[in-house]
């Protein structure tokens, strides 16, 4: 009788940022053995901000959503509890962690911004004339190299 069929731990990173405005650092990596699903799951891009691989030149390998980081505006609780909950614009400032897949070609990490592009940005090349609607733009915010 054989026992239940197992996984394989893929090759992953726990990365942790830390963050000021657009200013990130990258605080610590962790190789895991990990199996991590739905990465890259979604061939629409959304805005947001990102953490992804990327080989020797460049290229994206993996791409996951860094949740929770670059909060613009906070939850301000009333001391009289009759009054409603608010929220206010403060300055991103705060840490965040991502589990990313990291193949072996992967050799760097990169923070990205998928901003949306804005009416009246320059037509994409191939001969459109706008971009089409909800398209993003990507931003490298920071890029650091992985270690081994």
């Amino acid at each position: 009788m054989a026992g239940p069929q197992q996984t394989p731990a893929a090759r992953a990173v726990r990365l942790i940022f830390e963050y000021e405005g657009d200013s990130v650092r990258l605080v610590s990596q962790q190789p895991v053995d990990a199996v991590i699903s739905g990465f890259d799951a979604h061939p629409e891009v959304r805005p947001g901000n990102f953490v992804e691989t990327r080989d020797d030149k460049g290229q994206r390998l993996a791409r996951v959503p860094a949740r929770g980081a670059f909060r613009e505006s906070a939850e301000v609780f009333p001391e009289d509890h009759s009054q409603p909950i608010t929220r206010v614009d403060v300055e991103p400032r705060g840490a965040f962690t991502v589990l990313l897949p990291a193949p072996e070609e992967a050799v760097q990490v990169a923070v990205v911004r998928a901003a949306p592009v804005a009416p009246g940005a320059r037509p994409a090349p191939g001969g459109a004339t706008s971009p089409p609607p909800g398209a993003t733009q990507d931003v490298d915010l920071a890029t650091f190299r992985l270690e081994r």
